[in-house]
């Protein structure tokens, strides 16, 4: 009995020590992830290989009036959290292609929109932007929430204010950011949901979020370590406060969640196939500028 458990353990050591080779450190430049071998096809709502596991759900909701969907994502490996800019070169420029494109582009399991980091009108336009670990605009929109995601993968909001300007945003806890975003709000901080009056109170939700109103909107948030999600809304659109709450029904003991570009540039892309409002009016792909994305580091046959 004792040799069996031996050789059992032996055979668990194997094991574990294959699936760890696979999982292989992607790097933190603009190259993409590795290659996968499925198809898109409307029926699959899971992707699964030894470094990720990606799980979809379309939900169409009378509880909070709009249609909704979302991904949770689990890694190995925090390189394989990933943006990308249109232009592959710089996330500054106001090049723009479509969100399918750039998934394709670098084998994306799953991607997002970003939060158009080149854009050229509004507040947006002193945003703090930092990508794969290099700062591409160095000044802070102060009226604006920052995330700020580091080498664990684990997510930093770094709240609205002043004292913004006068922070090293490219070091958090000891470990260096390598994606940062500055769109906003925050609706899900340390743990705790942000109340209804701090995310309607537009000297908080910046006027390009439209607090009040139904629209799509796109967010991004920490589960757990190295698990995440992503979720937006579809028609009718959705209110900030409801947003939060979506993400709270999704998974309540969500940690962090921010709000990302919405309207039309809303787009989640699986498998290179966009998955949100594909049958709505008006629902031809939006050219964006940028994209956050999932990838696989699985090296295997």
């Amino acid at each position: 009995m004792k040799k069996i458990f031996v050789i059992l353990l032996g055979l668990l050591y194997l094991c574990s020590a294959s699936v760890a080779e696979q999982a292989v450190k992607l790097p933190i430049d603009l190259s993409g992830g590795a290659a996968y071998s499925i198809k898109y096809n409307k029926d699959i709502q899971v992707y699964e290989d030894p470094t990720i596991r990606v799980e979809r759900e379309r939900v169409g909701s009378k509880k909070f009036g709009c249609t909704y969907y979302y991904a949770k994502i689990t890694i190995a490996d925090p390189s394989q959290l990933r943006t990308l800019p249109a232009n592959n070169k710089d996330f500054t420029s106001n090049t723009k292609v479509s969100a399918v494109k750039m998934a394709k582009r670098v084998n994306a399991v799953v991607a997002i929109n970003g939060d158009f980091p080149g854009a050229f009108q509004g507040n947006v336009t002193n945003s703090f932007v930092l990508r794969q670990g290099k700062v591409y605009r160095g000044t802070v929109e102060p009226s604006l929430d920052i995330l700020l995601i580091d080498e664990a993968g684990d997510f930093h909001i770094i709240p609205a204010g002043e004292e913004q300007s006068s922070m090293d945003l490219t070091v958090i806890d000891g470990k260096k950011v390598i994606n940062a975003f500055q769109f906003g709000p925050a609706l899900i901080m340390d743990g705790q949901p942000q109340p209804d009056e701090t995310l309607l109170d537009r000297k908080h939700s910046p006027t390009h979020a439209d607090p009040h109103q139904l629209n799509q909107r796109m967010c991004i948030a920490q589960i757990d370590t190295l698990t995440y999600l992503v979720v937006c809304c579809a028609h009718y659109g959705a209110t900030l406060p409801t947003m939060r709450d979506i993400i709270l029904e999704i998974a309540p003991e969500c940690k962090t969640a921010y709000t990302l570009d919405g309207g039309n540039s809303t787009q989640m892309i699986f498998l290179g196939q966009r998955i949100n409002n594909i049958n709505a009016d008006g629902a031809k792909d939006r050219n964006i500028c940028d994209i956050i994305y999932f990838a696989s580091a699985y090296q295997g046959e």
